[in-house]
């Protein structure tokens, strides 16, 4: 050979990876999405627990705790599936559309805890 060129299995190579990549890329989305939608589906049902404890009176201290907890736990799944979103939107393995469930339930568990949080 007189290295003009790349050799035959350099080529094959390359076209094997790029055969893979496609297939790789379409694994790491379908991963991100399975680990989102189990994510957001925990921090929704919190956030909907949250929103479903109407304290009695200023005495049901019970019904603040719940509405505390579930609140705070559903605001953590939303604030952990974040990041894997936008990494997963940024690296292209998901589209853009996937970052508005995390905001949503995001706005929605910080809105119980914060502003619409029960007067005692």
């Amino acid at each position: 050979m007189n290295g003009a060129g790349p050799s035959r299995g350099t080529r094959t190579s390359r076209a094997a990876r790029a055969a893979r990549a496609p297939r790789a890329s379409r694994a790491k989305g379908v991963a991100c999405a399975v680990v989102l939608v189990i994510g957001l589906l925990s921090a929704g049902a919190a956030t909907g627990m949250a929103y479903l404890s109407h304290p009695l009176g200023p005495w049901d201290h019970q019904s603040y705790d719940h509405i505390q907890l579930f609140g705070t736990i559903g605001l953590s799944f939303a604030l952990l599936t974040a990041p894997l979103a936008v990494l997963a939107v940024a690296r292209r393995w998901l589209r853009l559309w996937w970052i508005v469930p995390c905001v949503l339930v995001t706005v929605a568990a910080w809105g119980r805890l914060t502003v619409i949080y029960p007067a005692r």
